[in-house]
């Protein structure tokens, strides 16, 4: 009688062909940055995993290929505390009584209750902070901006870099506004640049978060009814852009604010909500150089809609550069909406709403983030 068969045994773990590191680079690469659990769980895996992720070669081939900064949340300013509001599994250090005005590069512009007549510079991703005491020019009214002084600096890891800090403040008894830049390099303010409204305005400068545009950063006034460009780049002037187009043709009639964003070729936009219909507007100099707004764009935002429009806030709130597309975050009664200019994608990223959004846009590798991201058991 034949023998029955014998059961072959089976190779092991050990004896299977290791994929090259190359290949396992390439295939971690391709992990999407706007959901870092991913990145945190592939390095737990094996060491091997965890020293290619956290290694400083594969974070910037990260960045490399993916080109643009992932939105990871944004801050809120609500009862006078700035609080984090995850987008990701991304969770940074509580920043404690604070008050937020800008995210940017990395950093964000906080006014530390502690500290009254400082700023202070936030790296979420690190937690380092520092200080920066105010400028000698005050107004009744001020708003702040920061981003990165690396010349050529590609923003994809400024942590640790230069950093320069613009203020402008306004005072309703001067009808203008003043502005300067501090430099980390330096430790100083610059001189203050003033230039006048020109014509009778309520004169303060909007709570809302500054936006750049090539070399200049922008901050709306008067409910977005003027823009005040502040050049970061030559003699630094400051100067100032009427919007009232925008409301002259009854787009904004019964709006919900104004939000400054950058369009193709460099130039300049405006995102303006009347009700649920975003109105998209760009900047076009005419002949003899002198520029007027022109309609580039209309979204229909009946999705948002609570009720009757006519009784519900509706509230545009910040610009991002995302990843797939430009984005707009609109903030209702009923929470806070991303909306991607390009596809009109619409997304509900916080239950509560009506207040200003400060976006925080960054990496966040295994190798540099100081945040808390949930264990795969509590991952939603």
């Amino acid at each position: 009688m034949t023998p029955p068969p014998q059961p072959q045994p089976q190779p092991s773990h050990d004896s299977l062909p290791a994929l090259p590191d190359d290949l396992i680079v390439e295939i971690l690469l391709r992990l999407p940055p706007d959901e870092p659990e991913y990145l945190f769980r592939a390095s737990l895996v094996c060491k091997l995993w965890g020293n290619l992720l956290s290694g400083r070669a594969f974070r910037r081939r990260y960045r490399e290929f993916h080109q643009a900064l992932p939105v990871l949340g944004f801050f809120r300013n609500l009862s006078g505390l700035a609080r984090f509001v995850p987008t990701t599994a991304f969770r940074p250090p509580d920043s404690g009584k604070s008050f937020a005005f800008d995210c940017r590069h990395g950093r964000v512009l906080l006014s530390d209750r502690s500290f009254p007549d400082s700023f202070t510079l936030w790296d979420p991703m690190t937690n380092e902070k520092q200080r920066v005491r105010h400028p000698a020019i005050r107004g009744s009214c001020y708003n702040a901006g920061v981003f990165c002084a690396t010349p050529g600096c590609d923003h994809f890891d400024c942590h640790g870099g230069p950093f320069l800090v613009a203020f402008v403040g306004t005072d309703p008894d001067d009808d203008g506004a003043r502005a300067c830049l501090y430099s980390s390099e330096t430790g100083v303010w610059s001189s203050p640049s003033y230039v006048e409204f020109g014509y009778e305005l309520d004169s303060y400068v909007d709570s809302m978060p500054p936006v750049m545009v090539g070399d200049a950063l922008y901050f709306t006034c008067g409910t977005g009814s003027l823009i005040l460009r502040y050049n970061l780049a030559g003699d630094r002037g400051l100067s100032v852009i009427d919007a009232m187009d925008v409301y002259e043709g009854g787009d904004n009639q019964d709006g919900g604010g104004v939000v400054i964003m950058p369009v193709e070729n460099g130039g300049l936009g405006l995102a303006v909500l009347n009700m649920f219909t975003l109105y998209l507007w760009v900047l076009k100099t005419g002949p003899g150089r002198a520029a007027r707004w022109k309609k580039s764009g209309v979204i229909k935002l009946d999705m948002l809609s609570i009720g009757d429009p006519r009784h519900s806030l509706c509230l545009l709130s910040a610009f991002a550069k995302g990843r797939a597309s430009d984005v707009i975050f609109v903030s209702t009664h009923a929470g806070v909406f991303m909306i991607e200019l390009k596809s009109e994608q619409v997304t509900k990223v916080c239950e509560k709403g009506l207040f200003n959004v400060f976006p925080y846009m960054s990496f966040c590798t295994p190798g540099r983030a100081n945040g808390r991201l949930p264990s795969p058991a509590t991952t939603q």
